[in-house]
């Protein structure tokens, strides 16, 4: 996918270094239900993608500057069971340098054009815990609305959605 100014694509296993600055941080990783990743799980985490790619036609992508190719972070869809049911999620995570420009709606804006013109989604979710504030800024620039509260994995998390 590209964006104004992104390139969104697919994660490889080139990526595991520029990865580490956005999954073993513990600043960027503090509203993860998953929490710092090591070196293994950074290499568990693109192999897993690489099959998410395969079986449902989405996961998480490596988000680079489309001129400089910096990296930027992630973001991508999963499909997780909350209280209310089954959703497909939208999550993100910039790189300490790359926060505040942003890169988290440009390329949730992406993603959303992607899930509806390519996978024909019908709508998106956000899954945040309420004192992550930067979060729920960049789902209110995007067009999600809020719907309810839930829990999701032990955490107490308000679900955000978006119809496609």
């Amino acid at each position: 996918m590209e964006t104004e100014r992104l390139c969104i694509r697919k994660i490889t296993d080139a990526d595991a270094q520029e990865l580490s600055k956005v999954l073993a941080d513990s600043e960027v990783m503090k509203y993860s239900t998953v929490g710092v990743h090591s070196e293994q799980q950074i290499h568990d985490y693109i192999a897993n993608y690489q099959k998410q790619y395969y079986q449902n036609g989405y996961g998480h992508w490596a988000i680079y500057d489309s001129s400089t190719f910096d990296f930027i972070g992630i973001c991508g869809l999963n499909k997780h069971e909350i209280d209310s049911g089954e959703v497909i999620h939208i999550s993100y995570r910039l790189a300490p340098n790359q926060q505040g420009k942003g890169y988290a709606a440009e390329s949730t804006l992406g993603i959303l054009d992607y899930a509806k013109h390519s996978l024909r989604l019908d709508a998106i979710h956000a899954l945040i815990e309420p004192e992550n504030v930067s979060s729920v800024k960049v789902v209110n620039r995007t067009g999600f609305e809020f719907i309810e509260t839930s829990s999701f994995r032990g955490f107490i998390i308000d679900v955000y959605q978006v119809l496609l």
